[in-house]
């Protein structure tokens, strides 16, 4: 397990954000390679705690098999494999309150891109699974692709993939299983390309990043997870506590950035009304006016670094 690799992205960026002290709790709600948990134990010991999910259970197990060169007590670590849309339950189940912090990265590890064999990246002959969790229950990619109907593929294509081609491509594919069963990602980039006009097959890798994008978020749920997430996240936290989110896609962000606009949000009543009636008030602070992306430095160190977007609320 070993082999699981992941570099954390906007690391100290997070880390000045959550701003984390001795003795104070939090919550890495994507545990990953564990980059961010290992830098808030830098500045939270003694006596402070993680807890650290993860939906692929791989993460789980590789913290595990680190955690003794990391110099900290084990005790200090709560892992959990899980799905962070339930982490009021994953709070309440281990008893993990008085939390100060609470940081998600909603991108992949480069375990999963590159190790796991789950065909998320079509630049390599992979079955079509795309599961983050692999014990769970839900269909896979290939599940979907020979399967679901041409109108629900080409909505799962045009929202969660922003792709101009959607119903060519959709097209395509309901074509191509009526004869094959579409199983590798050769399978599928051969039939995106195919579904291209002349004039732009050269651009064939542009439309199976979008489309495995979107795939991989239907397969995973990842937006309605995340919707999830972000209120029972913020209600968890102390006063005073802080909420950072790290998003790799425009439907991410705009997810996180009009649920931090509402949590700042006061009074919505009409202009014309002399007294406020709503008696709504501000429940949060952004401190991330514009998101905050990877400097140059980091572009350089870490290439996939290049459409992260940091995002973080205070709570009052």
């Amino acid at each position: 397990m070993s082999t699981y690799s992941h570099t954390p992205v906007l690391l100290q960026e997070v880390i000045d954000l959550l701003n984390p002290s001795s003795n104070q709790n939090f919550i890495d709600a994507t545990l990953g390679g564990g980059g961010y948990t290992k830098a808030i134990f830098e500045r939270n010991q003694p006596d402070g705690k993680v807890l650290a999910i993860d939906l692929d259970e791989d993460a789980v197990e590789n913290f595990k098999f680190q955690i003794s060169n990391f110099k900290i007590n084990p005790k200090s670590v709560v892992l959990h494999h899980g799905n962070f849309a339930h982490i009021d339950k994953i709070v309440n189940n281990h008893k993990f309150f008085n939390i100060s912090g609470i940081v998600a990265d909603l991108g992949l590890s480069s375990y999963e891109l590159d190790s796991a064999g789950r065909g998320i990246s079509f630049q390599k002959k992979e079955l079509l699974d795309m599961r983050f969790d692999q014990k769970g229950t839900g269909a896979d990619a290939k599940f979907i692709l020979n399967t679901y109907g041409q109108k629900q593929l080409q909505k799962i294509f045009k929202e969660y993939g922003e792709e101009k081609y959607s119903a060519q491509i959709t097209k395509k594919i309901v074509e191509a299983r009526a004869e094959i069963q579409i199983k590798y990602t050769t399978d599928l980039y051969q039939i995106i390309e195919d579904a291209l006009p002349k004039p732009i097959k050269h651009k064939a890798d542009d439309s199976a990043r979008r489309i495995f994008q979107a795939l991989r978020i239907a397969v995973n749920h990842e937006l309605t997870n995340l919707e999830e997430f972000l209120p029972k996240a913020f209600d968890l936290l102390n006063p005073g506590g802080r909420l950072a989110i790290v998003s790799f896609h425009s439907l991410e962000d705009r997810i996180v950035k009009q649920y931090f606009n509402k949590l700042s949000t006061g009074c919505v009543c009409p202009p014309e009304f002399p007294l406020c009636q709503c008696g709504q008030t501000p429940k949060g602070k952004i401190l991330t006016k514009k998101p905050i992306t990877a400097s140059e430095e980091e572009l350089k160190r870490n290439p996939r670094s290049k459409p992260a977007k940091l995002r973080a609320v205070f709570k009052i």
